[in-house]
């Protein structure tokens, strides 16, 4: 969370993040992002590769802070994003 966080501040918005790493929709490019957000979808090593290189971090230091898939649930989505004061992308 603290890293897509970042990442939003430093590109100024969802869409802009979703540029940044890639993602080349023209209606939602921050769409792959809200869904990693929200635990809906693993976020993909290239990605996240890309993610480090502009937060200028080291995707070792990253790794560090993998969450195992089965810990990923409804609640504690919840209470990571509120947590981060990402409370505007709660899953329904």
């Amino acid at each position: 969370m603290v890293l897509i966080k970042n990442g939003i501040e430093k590109a100024g918005s969802i869409n802009k993040l979703g540029r940044e790493l890639g993602y080349r929709s023209r209606v939602h490019p921050g769409w792959s992002i809200r869904q990693i957000l929200l635990g809906y979808q693993a976020f993909p090593l290239d990605r996240l590769t890309r993610m480090a290189e502009f937060l200028g971090l080291s995707i070792e230091e990253i790794l560090k802070h993998q969450t195992k898939p089965k810990a990923v649930t409804i609640e504690s989505t919840k209470d990571a994003l509120m947590r981060n004061g990402l409370y505007c992308y709660y899953p329904r």
